[in-house]
């Protein structure tokens, strides 16, 4: 029991170590290192590091086999800390590096002095390793260490067999790769998106498997990485769309990397207006609906994009347009919305509505959302294909706690295909009749005649975290 307490321990405070790791990285990518962001950072990592020095003396943040782990206790990966975890392992695979290990000797100094190595030794070295290791070592960097990774690890594969966790691994994947590529382009460096056009060609085949579970995975909300995480809902949940009209994959993977990226031009946004956490001034709201522009002009330096440009292009900058062209930017002459950014629209502002994000700072429970777009039905969307987007989530949206007839609550996971019992999703038992949590069955309301849903309830009210019921145990 007490190694088990210990395990923990150390796997919670190895998930804050990682969270100011990557945060330190990302500020000294942008800022030297005398400036206040990367001082700060570099305190806030410092103070993690002394933590797990105290909690047992030196320690690695070690790689293998595609997770981290602090010594011999793996991270576990969940919605705060994906992205931290996911971009380490990328850079620690760039520079070969399989262990950092941190002794009790290292400064403060020598953390910023490592990270700012660590950063300038990227894809351009062609041996990335021991130009690091020679940099540590001609700084006189002793409190640091990194060895090498492994031979096999170099070429492990981590095999996936359930649905599940497929569908979670590749979400974060995604949102990774999404993460790196929107990086890079704000620092105008030279962009491809070859990994995400892979990402979104799984998605495409995992969809038309696993619907369900990839719509549930779009209850996730990542507050601190809010436009990535944004971006990958809207993609899958446009792929939904499309496969309800019947496109192919091709047809399909094009809509999910035009979705994708429909928010590329938030990157050049002042970062104090984008995570604002308050309302937009009007000043404020100018800038904003800057960013379908800004899209358009950062798409054409991606590469790769090849036929898929345009469509891309006119995505980001219609997704804002409306259906009735009330929207922004402000056109000169009057012209129809392209299918695209019509399935944009609806697909952005239902998941925007269900964050606390821009459209409104009290999020919506979903099936309000979706009451408050119909009454916006011919203005701001395509009437049909608001009523294609409901048959997809249904009037009770995958991730909606409902209270039962029965007394108990419930969660949705899955709409009813049949439109009519739209009203009659799959649910999973999640109280019981005394409000006790537990693990319920799943139920097909069409099935029971004598369960029905007597109304949806705000999961924050009752501090219950809707993804916990999509997301793989990666533990």
């Amino acid at each position: 029991m007490t190694s088990r307490l210990f395990e923990e321990k150390r796997g919670g405070i190895g998930k804050d170590f990682t969270n100011n790791l990557y945060k330190l990285f990302r500020t000294a990518q942008i800022h030297d290192s005398n400036n206040v962001a990367t001082i700060s950072a570099v305190e806030k990592t410092t103070e993690s590091i002394k933590t797990l020095l105290n909690n047992g003396g030196p320690f690695s943040l070690r790689l293998y086999q595609e997770h981290l782990f602090i010594d011999d206790v793996k991270i576990r990966v969940d919605i705060e800390n994906f992205l931290s975890c996911m971009s380490l392992i990328n850079e620690m695979k760039k520079r070969f590096i399989g262990t950092i290990t941190f002794s009790p000797h290292k400064t403060s100094d020598e953390l910023s002095r490592f990270i700012y190595a660590f950063v300038s030794v990227g894809m351009k070295s062609a041996e990335p390793f021991q130009d690091l290791t020679h940099k540590l070592s001609s700084q006189g960097i002793t409190g640091i260490t990194v060895s090498r990774i492994e031979d096999k690890e170099e070429d492990a594969i981590h095999v996936i067999q359930d649905s599940k966790e497929m569908a979670t691994h590749l979400y974060f994947k995604t949102l990774s790769v999404v993460s790196d590529i929107m990086d890079s382009a704000k620092l105008k460096n030279a962009v491809g998106i070859k990994k995400a056009k892979r990402l979104v060609h799984s998605m495409v085949d995992l969809m038309v498997k696993e619907e369900s579970t990839l719509l549930g995975l779009t209850t996730l909300r990542a507050y601190d990485e809010y436009t990535y995480n944004h971006s990958v809902n809207v993609s899958i949940l446009s792929i939904a769309i499309g496969q309800r009209l019947g496109y192919n994959r091709t047809e399909l993977s094009d809509l999910g990397m035009a979705t994708l990226f429909h928010d590329i031009g938030k990157i050049d946004l002042p970062i104090e207006v984008l995570n604002k956490p308050s309302e937009f001034t009007p000043e404020e709201w100018q800038i904003m609906r800057t960013h379908p522009i800004n899209g358009v002009k950062t798409l054409l330096r991606l590469k790769g994009l090849q036929e898929q440009a345009i469509r891309m292009i006119m995505t980001s900058f219609e997704h804002h347009l409306n259906y009735d062209l009330s929207g922004y930017p402000k056109l000169a002459s009057a012209r129809r919305v392209s299918l695209f950014g019509r399935i944009t629209t609806i697909c952005d502002c239902y998941d925007a509505l269900t964050s606390a994000r821009v459209y409104n700072r009290t999020p919506f429970i979903p099936d309000k959302a979706l009451s408050f777009m119909m009454k916006k039905s011919d203005t701001a969307f395509d009437s049909i294909l608001l009523k294609i987007f409901v048959n997809v989530v249904g009037i009770y949206p995958v991730g909606t706690i409902v209270l039962l007839n029965t007394n108990e609550l419930a969660v949705v996971i899955r709409a009813n295909a049949n439109p009519v019992n739209i009203h009659k999703p799959c649910i999973k038992l999640i109280t019981d009749t005394n409000g006790n949590e537990v693990d319920g069955e799943t139920i097909d309301l069409s099935w029971e005649p004598r369960i029905s849903i007597v109304q949806s309830l705000d999961h924050r009210k009752y501090g219950i975290d809707v993804s916990k019921y999509f997301v793989a145990n990666t533990s």
